[in-house]
């Protein structure tokens, strides 16, 4: 169906062209920016915003020869973020500061990347002039400027009038308007062409595709920066491998792609199914206190954690943004991946998939950020959210044992500790290969505060020696949320569950109790179990 049929004013959905960077892919990308920033009341319209430090200058019109950096100096105006993926190596033209004035004067297009040519070509072609690219835009060789940058990004990405994400380039060499493969590969699963009246009784047409036809998994998806470059941005378009998306506050839609708004085959859900916490960021009054928006950061972590990095720091500067957002709405307390106030039931995440890992020593051992693998947390609900389902385990003290330097509450942590008082139980030579830690048989009951019930323990990584500075000895429980169990086919509640950590000591000079963190438990237990009957003590994990 062509954008002159009678049926294109009430069928939003376009079948995918195979050039994306054709005059139709254009004019309809540029048609949806107009639309959002007139018509749709829920995202901002078209005052202009301070601009970031550095943008690149495309120049006024379409057919611009000249391209340079430009240093802002405060001043506003409406820009593009690009979005995309690096790739292996550096690139070829990066920003340093032995060439920041030689680039402000000129930069050679078709020296570029083909990612941030492509990018230069759209935002031209959206009529727009200004395009923030972090290669050219942060200097590169300045760990100054690179931590001032990185800590303005929710800024950046939130303010800009637009984000163009390449999607479907796994390196920035390989450009994002690229001709299309075709979608069906057979004639059986080609578009039929079938008439369409119309509401007002004209006849057009309309184009049927086969529900389901798979997507690829998109290179960009994968990556934990633009992760948080989606989230952040007010609008987003996006060149997928067989589609170009619309993305903002007020809608999605997919016109010259292979989706469709209300139906067809369904695309890459990574891209839509954080749509409440882009709300939530950017108006937060649509969701409501509570449970809800706590689940919105546990759904984050679960698909956060999957990600990838190619620099193991970034793991924790690229969840930044969000998080400084997400704290000055929920006036909490951000606590390396974690929040103050409901501390204690987020200790509890697990990692969620049986594959080796290795625990990352930049960041303490309590944090799902320690570990190189996704993971997963108890949804948030009564059950398990409520104070009095802590376990005789309080949370006393956070002790961020810092460098010299100012604090970066969001930044790196690797020595800090977690002060808490609760009742710890020695494990007696758990039988780990079988991810139990107790053990059915009465006559070899391996602790003696829990009853012998089936458990199961989920070690954090699954390394070949003990790491180093943690103790090789005896494992400890530090039982801390009860949980109860439903028959989710009877809708009845069955028994209690404990869920806890699994400790091991460090290895250090101090005098006090300090442990790290090895791994997850729960364990069945009955309703009105006397689990505990140790001395609450002080407890330090780092």
């Amino acid at each position: 169906m062509s954008s002159d049929d009678p049926a294109a004013r009430y069928l939003p959905g376009r079948l995918a062209k195979n050039d994306s960077d054709c005059e139709q892919s254009f004019a309809l990308a540029q048609k949806w920016m107009q639309d959002c920033e007139l018509n749709h009341t829920n995202c901002p319209g078209r005052a202009a915003s301070i601009l970031p430090t550095r943008v690149l200058d495309v120049g006024s019109s379409a057919t611009s020869a000249d391209v340079k950096l430009f240093v802002t100096n405060g001043l506003s105006g409406k820009y593009v973020c690009l979005s995309y993926c690096w790739g292996p190596g550096p690139q070829p033209i990066q920003l340093t500061r032995s060439n920041l004035t030689e680039l402000t004067e000129n930069i050679t297009l078709t020296l570029l990347p083909m990612s941030i040519q492509d990018a230069i070509l759209t935002v031209r072609r959206l009529g727009l002039r200004y395009l923030w690219v972090d290669a050219l835009c942060i200097i590169q060789d300045s760990s100054e400027d690179k931590v001032k940058e990185i800590e303005q990004m929710d800024q950046i990405y939130s303010n800009a009038t637009l984000t163009v994400a390449a999607a479907n380039a796994s390196s920035c060499s390989l450009g994002f308007l690229n001709k299309r493969e075709p979608l069906w590969s057979d004639a059986d699963a080609a578009p039929i062409e079938l008439p369409f009246l119309c509401p007002d009784w004209v006849v057009g047409s309309i184009s049927l595709v086969r529900y389901g036809v798979p997507t690829r998994q998109e290179p960009l998806h994968c990556r934990s920066w633009p992760f948080q470059e989606y989230i952040l941005s007010r609008r987003v378009l996006m060149y997928e491998s067989e589609q170009m998306l619309w993305i903002c506050q007020q809608d999605s839609s997919t016109g010259i792609g292979a989706t469709y708004k209300n139906g067809g085959p369904a695309h890459d859900s990574s891209v839509t199914e954080l749509k409440y916490m882009r709300m939530f960021l950017n108006r937060p009054q649509t969701i409501s206190p509570g449970f809800a928006r706590r689940n919105l950061w546990i759904d984050l972590v679960t698909q956060y954690s999957a990600k990838e990095q190619t620099i193991p720091d970034d793991k924790i500067h690229a969840l930044r943004g969000i998080a400084s957002r997400h704290q000055w709405h929920m006036k909490d307390q951000y606590i390396a991946g974690l929040w103050r106030s409901w501390l204690i039931p987020a200790l509890m995440w697990k990692r969620s998939q049986d594959i080796r890992v290795r625990r990352k020593r930049q960041y303490p051992s309590w944090s799902w950020l320690s570990i190189d693998s996704p993971v997963t947390m108890e949804r948030a609900s009564a059950a398990v959210y409520e104070p009095e389902n802590t376990v005789n385990v309080q949370f006393i003290e956070y002790q961020p044992k810092a460098p010299a330097e100012p604090l970066d509450a969001f930044g790196l942590l690797p020595n800090a500790v977690l002060h808490l008082r609760g009742c710890l139980v020695k494990v007696e030579d758990p039988d780990w290969t079988g991810m139990r830690l107790f053990n059915t048989d009465p006559t070899q009951n391996q602790t003696r505060f829990l009853e012998p019930q089936p458990g199961r323990v989920v070690m954090d990584a699954m390394e070949a020696s003990t790491p180093t500075g943690i103790s090789d000895g005896p494992v400890w429980c530090l039982p801390a949320v009860r949980v109860r169990v439903a028959d989710q086919r009877a809708d009845v509640y069955v028994g209690c569950a404990v869920q806890g950590l699994l400790l091991r000591k460090v290895l250090d000079d101090s005098d006090q109790q300090t442990f790290a963190r090895v791994g997850w438990f729960i364990s069945s237990i009955g309703e009105e179990a006397e689990f505990l009957d140790g001395m609450p003590q002080d407890i330090f994990i780092r």
